[in-house]
């Protein structure tokens, strides 16, 4: 990168199955803007505040909302966290909500992507926030994104929902394209087969999430459709999610690297994300002049 991309920006998605590597290659990759000069926000999984993504966020009907009006204080605790969206509202920071028990345990059971939701209103909220964030004035600034165009959507339309994956393909298109004059790009990291890093990730990580994994994997949706069973039943989920997001990945109109991180050194690899960000950074900043 050269001084020329001072005021570049851009939204750098960084996707790939679990042990791959994103929140490595996000932090650095959002470290090595800073270092140039540009503004750059890392935001990894998981972050309530995302600036598309729903996390702690439930969605409630009007009539849901509405119902809330029988306890004036609760509501007034629950319309400071609310905003209007399609079907109708959306609560964030639930998990910070000061609500009698029965009442919490309500809205958190309709959260937005684990709650009693269907699917056609968790794709209109989230397509919604990507249309909201894409037509707000870019910044001179990098957003470096991780999981949120192709790992969460697979996890709610498939693992979840058992939808077609025609329509996460419409859904993906759709989220691209609501940002494109933030000028996206997307680094897809490919282990290859999966079980290897899944069986090095399953002995890094807690048991606890070994085992919301499995389950979220193996016991809704496709998994339980297909008889999906423990850890190898997860494994199974993960090969034909691997094949189905390399397929996704030359479907859309998006400047795209992949990197097979099983064959590629870390460093080469690293210079080589680099340069193809750089290459799209660069040509955001002389396209804006």
């Amino acid at each position: 990168m050269t001084d020329a991309v001072d005021q570049a920006s851009g939204i750098v998605l960084v996707e790939g199955l679990p042990g791959s590597g994103k929140s490595t290659t996000a932090g650095d990759l959002a470290a090595w803007v800073g270092d140039k000069g540009v503004p750059a926000q890392h935001w990894p999984e998981g972050r309530p505040d995302h600036p598309v993504d729903f996390e702690k966020v439930s969605l409630l009907t009007d009539e849901e909302f509405a119902h809330l009006r029988d306890d004036p204080e609760s509501w007034r605790t629950v319309r400071a966290h609310a905003e209007r969206y399609p079907d109708g509202w959306i609560v964030r920071d639930t998990d910070r909500l000061q609500l009698p028990g029965d009442l919490i345990g309500w809205i958190r059971a309709r959260d937005a992507y684990d709650g009693d939701v269907a699917p056609e209103v968790h794709a209109r909220a989230l397509s919604e926030s990507w249309r909201r964030f894409g037509a707000a004035v870019s910044a001179d600034e990098v957003q470096v994104w991780e999981c949120v165009l192709i790992q969460n959507p697979v996890c709610a339309f498939i693992a979840r929902f058992d939808r077609p994956p025609a329509v996460l393909m419409d859904h993906v298109r759709g989220l691209v394209a609501a940002v494109r004059s933030h000028n996206p790009m997307l680094v897809y990291l490919d282990p290859g087969d999966p079980d290897a890093v899944l069986r090095r990730v399953a002995e890094e990580r807690p048991e606890w999430w070994l085992d919301f994994v499995i389950r979220y994997h193996t016991e809704q949706g496709f998994g339980l459709r297909a008889g999906l069973q423990g850890f190898d039943g997860y494994v199974e989920f993960m090969r034909m999610r691997r094949e189905l997001e390399l397929d996704l990945l030359t479907r859309l109109d998006l400047p795209t690297i992949v990197v097979e991180t099983s064959r590629e050194p870390r460093d080469a690899a690293t210079q080589r994300i680099r340069g193809f960000v750089a290459a799209h950074l660069a040509g955001s900043a002389r396209s804006s002049r």
